[in-house]
């Protein structure tokens, strides 16, 4: 007898779309039948109508606890990671205090989401002027990676000097870690500011500062760091075609690296900009509607390697400041992403929805060493996966939201499909409510386990 069976399932991973009957026991798939046979079970889940899809991970998020609770904590933001299918997270370095810099606190951060996070999760690393000795013991502590901003991230959080940046990532290569870089020119964006007039409109302001080219000299200097180190180099939200082109150049010549995308830069455009708001900056900033269409090819072509949401919440009172320049930048969005995509991609561009499950699933699963433990359903797998209605028609309301603020900038936008149920290791831990529209936690805080990377990049053998 299996502890649950799933019943007219409609199984999709990366690989395979089919009709099966799952049989789990003690969170694992330890069966996949076919859908006319009968496996006997403790208890019964009918799909019928509904996709089994793994569960999601999102490998970019901030949640920032400790210290700054007030915009989201690992409670409430793994709350609405379930909501949105994640059954696995990676949280940021920076938009907590302190920064997560040294191994007491990365130590703090696993303790902390431990004791909150409904779904399992990974820690970033942060690496900064002058920390490269605190790398070694950082990852023995659990720590997933390293986010390195090639601009300016605020105080506290320096941007290493050249030299540094070359010891780092000789050290990332010797640890078999890899280094995430926030690609922006800080010296190219300082010259854009000069040259702005002073009656410049502030967005078409902060679009010059942020210009593509900002973006893409920042990306091939750490290509170049790439090469002469060997280390793996993870570009993160790139928002350009040519971006992923870069990366894609450099892997051709050997280089380790790899790069994602975001939500907002296959959805928005800078005249959505103008017209959202506070709600819609970022940094890197949404671009036109040619960087848009020409990241969605490189989507479908695979040179993408995986998805995130790059989720960076704040109150609604920082996004909605009349000064475009006082508004925070970040996206509230983790809870969005895959009926977002599954909209825009499967529905109205006929992407494969495969190509969506190998984005983000199966793919950050590879990332972090879990694959196929995690990112797919197959015998053997754990049982985290997402219960999802194809054809379902909503629209994303921002006050019913579970992460701890009602603002996203995907507030009103339409979507063909919906998460109703996301389980992790067997057991539910987020369910719509039809009757009201909302969803229901169901799993509890501390449910989540860590996750640690198996198989680092460039590690020795």
């Amino acid at each position: 007898m299996f502890d649950l069976v799933l019943q007219n399932a409609r199984l999709v991973t990366e690989r395979t779309i089919c009709d099966a009957t799952i049989g789990i026991n003690d969170g694992h798939i330890a069966c996949i039948a076919t859908v006319n046979e009968s496996l006997e079970g403790a208890r019964y889940l009918d799909c019928a109508g509904k996709l089994v899809l793994p569960g999601f991970i999102d490998l970019h998020v901030h949640f920032n606890e400790p210290g700054l609770t007030r915009r989201e904590d690992y409670c409430t933001g793994s709350a609405g990671a379930a909501a949105g299918g994640i059954t696995l997270f990676a949280d940021m370095p920076l938009s907590n205090a302190p920064y997560t810099l040294t191994t007491e606190d990365v130590r703090e951060k696993i303790e902390r989401a431990s004791r909150g996070s409904v779904v399992d999760f990974a820690i970033w690393g942060g690496f900064i002027e002058d920390n490269v000795s605190e790398m070694a013991p950082m990852v023995e502590a659990g720590a997933y990676g390293f986010k390195m901003f090639t601009c300016d991230a605020g105080d506290g959080f320096p941007t290493p000097t050249p030299e540094t940046m070359q010891r780092g990532f000789a050290q990332a290569k010797e640890l078999g870690t890899f280094i995430g870089v926030h690609c922006e020119d800080q010296a190219a964006m300082d010259r854009n500011a000069l040259l702005c007039p002073p009656e410049m409109d502030e967005i078409d302001r902060f679009l010059e500062i942020h210009n593509p080219e900002t973006e893409l000299s920042a990306v091939r200097a750490a290509i170049k760091l790439a090469k002469q180190s060997g280390a793996h180099l993870h570009v993160c939200h790139a928002s350009l075609p040519e971006t992923v082109d870069l990366v894609t150049q450099a892997r051709q010549r050997g280089v380790s690296a790899s790069v994602e995308t975001c939500p907002q830069y296959l959805l928005c455009t800078s005249d959505d900009l103008h017209r959202i708001r506070g709600p819609l900056k970022c940094t890197p900033p949404v671009r036109d509607r040619n960087a848009v269409e020409g990241l969605w090819q490189r989507l479908a072509d695979g040179a993408v390697d995986f998805l995130g949401t790059d989720h960076s919440p704040a109150e609604t009172w920082e996004k909605n400041q009349a000064s475009f320049d006082a508004c925070w930048g970040g996206i509230n969005g983790v809870q969005y992403l895959f009926s977002l995509l599954h909209t825009e991609g499967v529905v109205r561009r006929k992407l494969d929805i495969r190509q969506l499950v190998r984005l983000y699933s199966a793919e950050p699963a590879r990332f972090i060493g879990q694959y196929p433990k995690k990112g797919t359903l197959e015998e053997g797998s754990e049982a985290s996966f997402v219960l999802f209605d194809p054809n379902a028609e909503w629209t994303i309301q921002a006050d019913k939201q579970l992460t701890k603020h009602q603002q996203t900038p995907y507030d009103g936008m339409h979507c063909t499909g919906r998460i109703e149920q996301t389980w992790l290791r067997g057991v539910p831990v987020c369910t719509y409510d039809f009757d009201t529209g909302r969803y229901r936690l169901t799993g509890e805080a501390g449910a989540g386990k860590l996750v640690t990377p198996v198989n680092n990049k460039g590690k020795k053998e």
